[in-house]
């Protein structure tokens, strides 16, 4: 039925894009306070005399280390039609799992420009009907270390060796932001926020946060206010969006809401957590034949610092 299609998309819809350096759960994934040598520019966090906040990003230094969780999860009921008569209908998913330790080796003051990155764990899982599929990425187990040079990012093995073609891909997949400034610094409105203050980020951040190509619709960000977890402040975002795909002649469509985690002294993201309800429309095998579906997907990120 088409739906390998359909589900590529979907999945390239609503995959969030980590910030380049640093995202999760719990007091134990506060990062520790930064140095003012590593500051990118931008103004410090202190708190207002009227109770709003403002937040500072800083790069992290050589040293910083930083372990990624992300998961995701889809799951859709697939109905092939032609004309009014039902041809087919079938339960398919998508999911991943991925933990990422990265090291930073190198700033220039605006963006990470070299890092050690060790994949613990990141594989893939598809299900259609009762049958499931689990792939590991070539990069499971192994280190690497990727660097800006000359304005080319350059991907070795930890010995400094050239990596494989096929690896090469997927760590360009897995590090598309690397070499960029932090995504959140211009999601971020740079003024004091109150509590409950709502806002709607520009479209180019909305692109770095969740992917280009794509429509955003129904925006809308709120700053909950800032909260002390062991002894450091964050700030939570909650967030509604309808994201908008369309491709080769599918259309998906994802009704979605969220909450993101900011560490106020550092603007290093802690949580980024987006479920929502999904819909697609898509070309069938046949002229006269077409692919619907929905169902829901949930996407958690997180990190822990040292």
């Amino acid at each position: 039925m088409r739906a390998c299609l359909v589900i590529a998309a979907l999945a390239a819809a609503c995959a969030a894009k980590g910030p380049p350096s640093s995202a999760a759960p719990g007091p134990s994934a506060e990062p520790p306070a930064p140095a003012p040598s590593a500051a990118a520019p931008g103004l410090g966090a202190e708190p207002s005399a009227d109770g709003k906040t403002r937040f500072a990003f800083v790069l992290p230094g050589p040293g910083s280390q930083r372990t990624d969780r992300e998961s995701f999860v889809l799951g859709l009921d697939i109905t092939m039609t032609e004309g009014k008569k039902v041809i087919a209908t079938e339960k398919s998913g998508e999911g991943k799992r991925m933990v990422r330790h990265t090291t930073v080796l190198a700033n220039d003051g605006r963006a990470v420009t070299k890092k050690k990155v060790r994949y613990e764990e990141l594989v893939e899982v598809s299900k259609k009907g009762e049958r499931e599929q689990r792939v590991p990425s070539p990069l499971t187990g192994k280190t690497y270390v990727i660097a800006l040079v000359q304005g080319r990012v350059v991907y070795s093995d930890e010995g400094g060796k050239p990596v494989s073609e096929f690896e090469g891909e997927a760590l360009a997949k897995d590090n598309k932001d690397f070499g960029k400034p932090p995504q959140f610094a211009s999601f971020v409105p740079n003024r004091p926020l109150a509590p409950g203050e709502k806002f709607t980020p520009a479209k180019e951040a909305l692109a770095d946060m969740f992917g280009g190509g794509k429509s955003y619709g129904d925006v809308e960000f709120t700053f909950a206010g800032a909260e002390e977890r062991a002894g450091k402040k964050v700030g939570r975002f909650d967030f509604t969006m309808t994201i908008t795909d369309e491709r080769q002649g599918s259309v998906t469509t994802i009704r979605s809401k969220g909450a993101v985690l900011i560490a106020v002294q550092s603007g290093w993201p802690l949580e980024l957590a987006m479920g929502g309800q999904v819909s697609i429309s898509a070309p069938g095998d046949k002229p006269q034949r077409r692919v619907n579906g929905s169902g829901v997907l949930e996407m958690k990120l997180a990190a822990e610092y040292r």
